[in-house]
C-alpha cells in the first residue's frame, strides 16, 4: 500500500540517526504573530506534536519564514487544503485506534486561527481535494474505498461515495472547471472513478496500470494522466492517459528502465500542458503530451540515492526533485531541472529527507518538509529554499513529523 506516515517516506522505512548541523528556528508560541499582509501563507500539517496521539497545524509566513502560531488537534493530522481564497484551511485528522472510530475534517479560518466543528470524514482521510470553484472539499479515504463530499459553505458532509470494491482511494484531481473529481484507487484492481460533482455520483470505473498513485490533469482538461508505479516489477512502469469527455482509457505510456517508489508525489506537469514529468527512483522522464512518448531519461539522484517526491514551479521553468541520499544517511538533496535545457543543476543537500514539497506562487520559494524516523533522530523540519540562487535556508520547526503543507494563492488542492 502506498503510504505516508510516521516512520515512513514513500513506502520506505527510514531509521535515520541525527546528524550536527544548523540547527532549526525557534518555534514561536501560539498567536505570536501575523503574517505580512502580502505574504503568502504556507499551512503545515504535522501527525505529532508533542506525542503521537496529538497533532497540529502550522502557518507560517512565507516573508519571514517564521512560525505565526501553531493550533493543536486532538487526533494525528495527516493533510491540509486550502480554500481557492485561503480563507479556510481544512484539516484531515485520522480515527483512534478503536473499533468504530471516525475520522475527521476540521476547518479553520485562516484570520483568527478558530477551529470549527469537525466534520465526519471516513476513517483515514487521507487526500483532502477542494475543486477549483470552492464549493465541495473531497476526503479521500485510505482504508475503505470511499470519498466523502464537504459543502464549504456549511460545512455538513454528504453521503459517501463508493469508488469500488474496496480499494484504497489513494489520491484524485479535478478537472479545471470542477464538474468531475477522478478518484484512483490502488487496490485490488487498478482503476480510477470520476466522480459528478454535480450529483456527487460515481461514475464507471476506469481500469489502468499496476499499483496506481500520482494523478494530474492536463491544464486544458482534456487529459488525465495516472502514474501506474507497478509495485515490484521494476521497468515495468506506465502511464495511462485518461481522456476525460469520454471517460475511456489510452494506450499506456512505457516508463523505460525506471523503477519507483510507493509515493504519490512524483508527477508534474508544465502549464502550457505540453510536458509531463515523471520521477523514478533515481531520474525523471519528460513525456512529450502530443505523442504520448517518453523522452530520455534524466539522472537526478546521486550515487545510492533515491527520488521520493516532485513539484514544478508556477512558470513552469523548474522542476524540483527531492530524495534520500540513502536509507540509512540523515541527509537529503533536492536537484533543480530546468525544463528549457533537460539539465539537472547542481544538488542542494540539506538535513533530513525531503517527503513533500510545495512552491509560494510567485515562484521565490520552495518549502521542503523532512520527517523521518522520529524515534531515530531524524530530522523533523520544513526547509525554505531560495530559487534564485538554489540555496536552502535555515531549518523552520513546527513540530514533529511534518506530513502536508498547502499555500495561500496557490491552486486548490496543492
Amino acid at each position: 500500500m502506498i503510504k505516508q506516515g510516521i516512520g515512513l517516506i514513500s513506502g520506505v522505512a527510514l531509521a535515520l540517526a541525527a546528524v550536527t548541523l544548523p540547527g532549526p528556528a525557534s518555534m514561536a508560541s501560539p498567536a505570536q504573530g501575523v503574517a505580512a499582509a502580502s505574504a503568502p501563507v504556507a499551512w503545515v500539517v504535522n501527525q505529532s506534536l508533542h506525542s503521537a496521539k496529538k497533532g497540529s497545524v502550522t502557518p507560517i509566513d512565507t516573508a519571514t519564514n517564521t512560525v505565526i502560531t501553531n493550533i493543536p488537534v486532538s487526533r494525528d493530522a495527516i493533510a491540509v487544503a486550502l480554500s481557492p481564497g485561503g480563507k479556510t484551511a481544512y484539516l484531515a485528522l485520522k480515527a483512534d485506534n478503536h473499533l468504530g472510530a471516525h475520522g475527521y475534517v476540521v476547518p479553520v479560518n485562516t484570520t483568527t486561527y478558530r477551529k470549527g466543528k469537525p466534520v465526519k470524514a471516513g476513517t483515514v482521510p487521507g487526500t483532502l481535494l477542494i475543486t477549483p470553484n470552492g464549493k465541495t472539499l473531497y476526503a479521500a479515504d485510505w482504508l475503505i474505498g470511499q470519498v466523502t463530499p464537504i459543502d464549504t459553505t456549511t460545512h455538513t458532509a454528504g453521503r459517501p461515495i463508493k469508488t469500488g470494491a474496496d480499494p484504497f482511494a489513494v489520491t484524485m484531481a479535478s478537472t479545471p472547471d470542477s464538474r468531475t473529481v477522478y478518484v484512483v484507487n490502488e487496490e485490488p484492481y487498478g482503476t480510477v472513478t470520476p466522480i459528478d460533482t454535480a450529483t456527487n455520483t460515481a461514475g464507471k470505473n476506469i481500469k489502468v496500470g499496476v499499483t496506481p498513485g500520482p494523478i494530474v490533469i492536463a491544464p486544458d482538461g482534456k487529459t488525465a494522466y495516472v502514474l501506474n508505479l507497478a509495485e515490484g516489477e521494476p521497468g515495468k512502469g506506465t502511464v495511462t492517459p485518461i481522456n476525460t469527455a469520454a471517460n475511456t482509457a489510452g494506450k499506456p505510456i512505457p516508463i523505460p528502465h525506471a523503477a519507483f517508489p510507493l509515493a504519490l508525489n512524483l508527477m508534474v506537469i508544465t502549464p502550457n500542458g505540453k510536458t509531463l514529468y515523471v520521477v523514478g527512483s533515481t531520474t525523471l522522464t519528460p513525456i512529450d503530451t502530443a505523442t504520448n512518448t517518453a523522452r530520455r531519461a534524466i539522472r537526478v539522484a546521486p550515487r545510492n540515492g533515491f527520488d521520493i517526491t516532485t513539484v514544478i514551479t508556477p512558470d513552469g521553468r523548474t522542476v524540483y526533485v527531492g530524495g534520500a541520499v540513502s536509507g540509512t544517511s540523515p541527509r537529503g538533496f533536492i536537484v533543480p531541472v530546468s525544463t528549457a535545457t533537460g539539465r539537472a543543476g547542481k544538488a542542494i543537500m540539506i538535513r533530513g529527507a525531503p517527503s513533500v514539497m510545495a512552491v509560494t506562487p510567485d515562484g521565490k520559494t520552495l518549502y521542503v518538509l523532512c520527517a523521518g524516523n522520529v524515534v531515530a533522530g531524524a530530522p523533523q523540519d520544513v526547509v525554505p529554499v531560495n530559487t534564485a540562487t538554489n540555496t536552502a535556508g535555515r531549518p523552520i520547526n513546527t513540530g514533529l513529523q511534518p506530513t502536508d503543507i498547502a499555500i495561500t494563492g496557490s491552486q486548490a488542492g496543492e
